[in-house]
């Protein structure tokens, strides 16, 4: 079996949620095809920023083309698909390649996996910018086009399932939720302390990481005695933003395990989005007690009470926490552990793939 994988970024880095899952389909489908048999073609070239970029990236959008994708970038897919079984194209933004590989009548198999539901979060977007509809109605064709013309649709969790068949019809759709590889480090299990537990914040600087953690700031630091410390790419751009000594800033850490181990808890202020939070199954990895938002949880099949605690709102925040400042409970949740086990590692995706090859 022959793959072509189509993707906005470069399939070894892993310095995002949007990166881990690239690199972990592309190695997926490598355990399962052979890496010799997978060709990648990689549009993350034209995200550089430059003059010359810039001005074709905007003539592109007017021909209703994103994330990459141009008339050059298209004619050389449609050249070479047909050499392979299958075209796995790793985001849902590229409609125009799903449906010319369907009018060319391309003979091989057109994978779609879904990152999130894209139109959904330009949607978000515009409630906050108005100036920004066009990128909704753009992010919108696109998704649409990709959701009609792929064979097999590959979406994180049920509530993106059910979005974009309310939004493009009714067509069959895979789960597959997040999962990431499996590098924990068992290095400390203290129990939490009860005078100023460390309190860690994961997440790059996309912007409901960025507005969560902000919020976090403003309405509940003040009220709990914690050590906050904000790990992500491009997160060091906080540090002249945040003047209490409870802060700390570190940015992009590349192995995380150490300062992981030692977090009392993660906390996950997110508000907004799509698809599933990576840092969550990463949290669930590391075996981790999580105080986060219903979005910061949504896709993930857990007992709440026994993982730590849902919070939507400041009071819920502040009760959550001062309760963990009151009554301590080890570090290291095997709770936690065990569910990122059961339904979140490579092992258990790996499937999924195995199956979305086959129908």
């Amino acid at each position: 079996m022959k793959i072509l994988f189509i993707s906005s970024r470069d399939v070894h880095l892993k310095a995002t949620g949007g990166e881990l899952g690239t690199s972990r389909n592309y190695l997926s489908l490598s355990i399962i095809a052979g890496k010799e048999n997978i060709d990648i073609i990689d549009l993350s070239e034209n995200f550089k920023k430059s003059f010359k970029k810039n001005i074709k990236r905007f003539f592109n959008y007017f021909l209703g083309f994103c994330d990459g994708m141009n008339h050059y970038e298209l004619k050389k897919i449609l050249k070479t698909a047909p050499a392979y079984d299958v075209v796995f194209i790793d985001g849902s933004n590229w409609g125009a390649i799903a449906k010319h590989l369907k009018k060319a009548k391309y003979p091989g198999k057109i994978i779609i996996y879904f990152h999130n539901v894209e139109s959904e979060l330009a949607w978000q977007k515009f409630k906050r910018k108005l100036i920004s509809f066009w990128k909704y109605l753009l992010f919108f064709y696109n998704e649409k086009s990709t959701f009609l013309y792929s064979d097999v649709r590959l979406v994180v969790n049920q509530r993106d399932a059910k979005n974009l068949q309310k939004s493009f019809g009714h067509r069959e759709i895979l789960i597959m939720p997040v999962s990431l590889q499996d590098n924990f480090k068992r290095i400390n299990n203290q129990n939490l302390t009860s005078s100023e537990p460390v309190c860690l914040f994961i997440g790059s600087s996309w912007p409901p990481n960025v507005l969560g953690i902000k919020w976090f700031v403003t309405n509940v630091l003040a009220s709990v005695k914690i050590k906050l410390q904000i790990v992500g790419k491009g997160m060091e751009s906080l540090k002249g933003k945040f003047n209490d000594p409870a802060i700390e800033v570190f940015g992009f850490i590349d192995d995380i395990s150490e300062i992981m181990s030692k977090a009392d808890f993660i906390i996950s202020p997110i508000f907004g989005g799509s698809g599933m939070k990576v840092k969550t199954c990463d949290a669930l990895m590391h075996g981790k007690n999580i105080i986060g938002t219903t979005e910061a949880f949504e896709g993930y099949d857990l007992d709440f009470s026994k993982v730590g605690a849902v919070c939507n709102s400041k009071e819920d925040f502040i009760m959550a926490i001062n309760n963990f400042i009151a009554h301590p409970v080890n570090r290291f949740n095997e709770y936690s552990r065990s569910r990122y086990l059961e339904n979140y590692s490579f092992d258990v995706t790996l499937k999924i793939f195995q199956q979305a090859l086959k129908e």
